[in-house]
């Protein structure tokens, strides 16, 4: 919601910076004698589905009330606002810049992923017990049922095969804690070696889980777990690399002064 809220206040100044026209053709909104474009209300629509035309627009008008409102009242631009726009300003488009510098240029191959992550297994372990599992939902307890027994009796083969094409099944990694409480109780309770639990009887639903495998708290995560963070470490550790590149390059072309009596 937060994510939505700030979206249409950024739309709606955006679309508060719309040049006046003296035609109605092609208008999908206007505020006295300023109005909102159907080019740039599809644009909008564009960059965000999730959000309906009537809410841009009315984001829009919202935002352009007020403006006038203040124009009308003479609202001057605070120093200190004027200063922070600026700064921002200067900031994304310095941004926007390096950016197209290094578009292209940046590349982080699995190799390098895995051999950080080999080089700092420390710094991505488990803070809590986990278990790799497949989930299976079924509306029968006899099917449940059923299903527990061929798991028991086919590791692998056509029959087992089979349960995953035809029944609703979730496989995943899944932590302690963060499941419903009777399921979090059934998969994590200690048994020994116990690797079919169910079938729990779940609003309707019984759930059958096959526990794969176990995680103890401490053991490190896998690297497909860890892939994303990893590349984006990587990613702004060059970033800042080429970033120092483009600068030394500028500092050389460029004509620099300091005066040193301003340095204490």
């Amino acid at each position: 919601m937060y994510n939505k809220i700030t979206f249409l206040l950024a739309a709606a100044f955006l679309f508060g910076c719309l040049q006046k026209k003296n035609s109605t053709v092609g208008v999908a909104a206007s505020v006295n004698d300023v109005f909102l474009t159907e080019t740039v209300l599809r644009g909008a629509l564009a960059a965000n589905p999730d959000i309906r035309a009537n809410e841009h627009i009315n984001a829009w008008i919202n935002n352009e009330l007020l403006y006038q409102a203040a124009l009308g009242m003479g609202v001057p631009l605070d120093i200190k606002l004027k200063s922070t726009i600026n700064k921002i300003s200067r900031h994304l488009t310095i941004k926007t810049y390096i950016d197209l510098v290094c578009s292209g240029s940046l590349k982080i191959t699995n190799q390098e992923i895995k051999e950080y992550y080999n080089k700092n297994k420390e710094q991505f372990l488990r803070h809590r017990l986990a278990a790799r599992i497949n989930h299976f939902i079924v509306s029968d307890k006899k099917e449940a049922t059923k299903i527990k027994s061929i798991l028991a009796k086919h590791k692998h083969g056509t029959k087992r095969d089979e349960l995953f094409i035809n029944h609703r099944v979730f496989s995943d990694i899944v932590i302690k804690g963060t499941l419903n409480e009777a399921l979090d109780k059934l998969i994590f309770t200690k048994r020994k070696k116990k690797k079919l639990v169910g079938p729990l009887g779940l609003k309707n639903k019984f759930h059958l889980v096959e526990i794969l495998e176990t995680f103890p708290k401490g053991s490190p995560l896998g690297v497909d777990l860890v892939y994303d963070e990893i590349y984006q470490r990587l990613l702004n550790k060059k970033l800042a690399s080429k970033k120092e590149e483009v600068l030394d390059s500028l500092r050389n072309e460029a004509e620099i002064a300091v005066n040193n009596k301003t340095i204490k």
